[in-house]
């Protein structure tokens, strides 16, 4: 009989079974030919199954010198080095035993010093996202089993392949390891060629049945855009014929489009969405652009988002919501999303061209209606009705300026972005407007049939915060006019719009109205009178070419505007307490006036308000 020196010493006559040698180049190679044409999943259960048969074998073969547990288990290390599997093997072991010929239990943990699969892994496909070592677990797995009469499980839990230091594993009974080896005992039952067979099949299948609901959903959606179906009822359409609600929206998840939730929960769910996506995206506090179609969950939800494109752009997303226990995304639903996304996209696509074009002529009808051009009221009113627009109604003139955080020049298309985003905001509020360029500021003619001031004020309000999140490098202010009844009056109108603008505070929206008596006084025939009040009442202090008069200018508007609040004024210059004291002094002492004079200092703030209004001073 041979002891375990001969079959080592003997490796082409191993018992009855006949060895053969390869190197591990060329095991490498095939292992990588065997996973690029069969699959990297199915391949892993091919190894694993391989490797039980070889440490199987060797166990039967070690069986036969001796049938003592500690024997054979010495034995296991001294034939797995054998094979070239591994230069070197450290391992700890738990063993219980009924007899010195039956185990009871046993556990075991180690590690394998340069394995041969990990290695050629690497070599072949790169850093894997999981253990690579199939043949090397199924070795360890077949030799124990055979000997405990029992099936053991060997796992990995660290390896070289997937980047790690080490090829860590632990051994268990199959009992012991619970739910934590589903995949390794997927590896150990082989399927017969007629299981792999019916299974393929049974996919084919499936996947036929999902192609064809696909190519019916496709035909159905193709069918209701050439017949003039909108965005709302691409969305019923989707909600009804895959009962997932669905959500079409803006870049910045504004709402266009949504079917299958109540509005309530729609805005408690984009609410809950803005909120984590913003919380993610820590770098720059902004909400992402999804390039691709995404799963995103949240504690509330998971939403599958892919993007909407016009002309190679992404110009919104398309969404499925999975709210409820009962729904679930499936990887058939990416195709029924981006179908449906492609529908969108073709309907913007229409809406765009269409709304480009209306939005440059009513964008013309507004700028030469503000320059005068337009003989009549009369001819200024059946002009507008072509627009949908009834110019014998009240409006209010509403002008919005901007500065970019991150660069000098405004670029054209920056604004074109602007005024589009402007445009669709006010569309999807359902209110009618004529939106252009006036001079160097976006304006807005807003009829006032349908709201209130105040209804009108939370309109822009809300604007504001949408073009805040959606632009997020640029800082906006927006003035209103009062109301106005004579559309041949619009350009006295946009005046006061202005004056509301320039002499804006921290509010997102300046009233004309709010703005009091300076409101009243302040138009540009009284320039040249204020300016002369100015020129008296500033003293030498008032020199807009010098720097350090209109640093001395800034530092009074700030004290005066804080009501004399010199810890304020302090805080809102970065001033030190003794600066801002030398400051006020030297400016009491050149206008010589007393700041703390309740009269004095009105006065002088009512003067500086009247300067920045006619845009006769920066600050």
């Amino acid at each position: 009989m041979k002891n375990s020196t001969d079959l080592l010493n003997d490796p082409y006559n191993a018992g009855n079974s006949k060895r053969i040698l390869s190197t591990t180049e060329a095991f490498g190679l095939l292992r990588k030919e065997l996973i690029e044409n069969m699959g990297a999943k199915r391949i892993r259960g091919f190894l694993f199954r391989y490797g039980w048969r070889l440490g199987a074998n060797d166990a039967a073969e070690a069986m036969k010198v001796s049938t003592s547990i500690d024997y054979l288990i010495k034995q296991a290390s001294l034939l797995h080095l054998s094979t070239g599997h591994i230069r070197d093997i450290e391992s700890e072991r738990q063993i219980e035993k009924k007899d010195s010929q039956n185990i009871k239990s046993i556990t075991a943990k180690g590690k394998w010093i340069d394995s041969f699969e990990g290695h050629q892994h690497i070599n072949h496909h790169g850093l894997a996202d999981h253990p690579v070592c199939h043949t090397l677990t199924g070795y360890a797995s077949g030799y124990m089993s055979k000997v405990c009469n029992a099936t053991i499980i060997v796992k990995e839990t660290s390896c070289i392949g997937q980047g790690d230091d080490e090829c860590i594993f632990e051994m268990k009974y199959e009992e012991d390891w619970g739910s934590e080896i589903q995949e390794e005992l997927g590896y150990h039952h082989e399927k017969t060629i007629v299981e792999e067979l019916e299974y393929t099949y049974e996919q084919l299948l499936e996947e036929r049945n999902n192609m064809e609901k696909v190519s019916r959903f496709h035909k159905m959606l193709t069918e209701s855009i050439s017949n003039g179906s909108n965005l709302h009822d691409i969305a019923s359409i989707v909600y009804k014929s895959l009962s997932i609600p669905v959500m079409i929206e803006d870049l910045s998840f504004q709402h266009i489009a949504c079917s299958g939730m109540t509005d309530q929960q729609y805005e408690e769910l984009n609410k809950d969405l803005k909120e984590n996506l913003v919380e993610k995206n820590r770098i720059d506090n902004m909400l992402p652009l999804f390039k691709k179609t995404e799963l995103v969950k949240t504690e509330n939800q998971t939403r599958m988002i892919t993007p909407i494109y016009v002309q190679k752009k992404i110009i919104g997303y398309c969404s499925f919501g999975y709210m409820e226990e009962s729904l679930s995304s499936s990887d058939n639903d990416s195709m029924f999303i981006e179908r449906a996304a492609n529908a969108a996209s073709l309907i913007l696509l229409n809406e765009k061209t269409s709304f480009e074009a209306l939005e440059e002529l009513k964008g013309n009808f507004l700028e030469q209606i503000l320059l005068g051009e337009w003989a009549s009221k009369e001819e200024i009113v059946n002009r507008g009705r072509y627009m949908g627009i009834d110019f014998e109604d009240s409006y209010y003139i509403a002008v919005l300026d901007y500065e970019q955080a991150l660069s000098v020049n405004r670029l054209k298309s920056h604004e074109e972005h602007l005024l589009e985003t402007i445009s669709k905001y006010l569309d999807i509020q359902g209110y009618e407007a004529l939106i252009g360029r006036y001079d160097e500021y976006i304006t807005m003619l807003l009829p006032a049939t349908t709201k209130d001031k105040k209804q009108l004020i939370h309109l822009l309000e809300k604007l504001h915060d949408h073009l805040q999140s959606t632009f997020k490098t640029n800082v906006y202010k927006i003035g209103i006019s009062n109301q106005s009844n004579n559309i041949a009056e619009a350009t006295k109108f946009m005046e006061k719009a202005l004056i509301a603008l320039r002499v804006s505070d921290r509010r997102k929206v300046t009233a004309y109205e709010d703005l009091g008596i300076l409101g009243v006084l302040i138009n540009s025939e009284n320039t040249k009178v204020i300016k002369e009040i100015a020129k008296k009442e500033l003293g030498p202090l008032f020199q807009p070419d010098d720097p350090k008069c209109m640093e001395l200018i800034k530092t009074l508007y700030v004290f005066l505007s804080n009501g004399g609040n010199l810890h304020q004024t302090m805080d809102d210059l970065s001033l030190s307490m003794s600066g801002l004291t030398y400051r006020k002094n030297k400016i009491e002492k050149l206008i010589d006036k007393d700041l703390r004079d309740p009269s004095q200092s009105y006065q002088l703030l009512l003067i500086l308000d009247s300067l920045l209004a006619l845009n006769e001073l920066e600050i």
